[in-house]
């Protein structure tokens, strides 16, 4: 099975005051095991409360998110 790319999930906090990323589990290796592999990385997915709203309110198909862009790019080009 070919493997399209890496998605790093909770890769990042976005602070809602002041827009900055917070890496909070700490520096992340996905790229030094993506180029290992020779795999690209096709997105970095924050830790959003709001996907945990939206799945136990039973909306989660109204959840909204550009991190998932780099991914449907990805798949367009298939």
């Amino acid at each position: 099975i070919p493997v399209l790319g890496i998605v790093e999930n909770m890769a990042y906090f976005e602070c809602p005051d002041c827009g900055k990323k917070h890496r909070i589990f700490g520096d992340s290796r996905v790229r030094e095991i993506a180029a290992q592999h020779h795999i690209p990385i096709v997105a970095e997915l924050p830790v959003d409360p709001g996907i945990s709203e939206a799945c136990d309110g039973g909306t989660i198909e109204r959840y909204r998110t550009d991190a998932l862009d780099a991914i449907l790019d990805k798949l367009e080009q298939m």
